[in-house]
């Protein structure tokens, strides 16, 4: 590969990855980041020149959509997610008893009356 072509596919992954960095939902960037490191490692070998040209326009074209949609995303920004906001959690203490298990159990159903329990 040229150098002059290793630089333009290094900029484009970074433009890539930058601009994914910009989703505000978290599903979305993190998808995206994954599908570009995917992509960029699974195609580092190739050395064909006209193949390379082609991922490049594809790529380029990925990258108009990908500041597009961040746009959209921009317009109806939603709240983060716990996994997000890092900060917001609260370390339990340690006289807190309540474990995980104890978290995940239901309350207790209200009895209702049905006809098979009536006396």
């Amino acid at each position: 590969m040229a150098a002059s072509s290793r630089a333009q596919v290094l900029r484009l992954y970074r433009a890539l990855l930058r601009e994914s960095q910009r989703f505000s939902s978290y599903g979305y960037r993190t998808y995206a980041i994954r599908r570009i490191k995917d992509a960029f490692r699974e195609n580092k070998n190739i050395t064909d020149s006209e193949k390379i040209e082609e991922l490049l326009n594809k790529a380029k074209a990925n990258l108009q959509v990908i500041e597009r949609q961040v746009t959209i995303g921009q317009m109806y920004a939603t709240e983060k997610l716990v996994i997000e906001s890092p900060e917001n959690i609260q370390p339990r203490k340690a006289s807190e008893p309540e474990t995980t298990l104890g978290l995940l159990q239901h309350p207790p159903m209200p009895r209702t009356e049905t006809a098979h329990t009536r006396v």
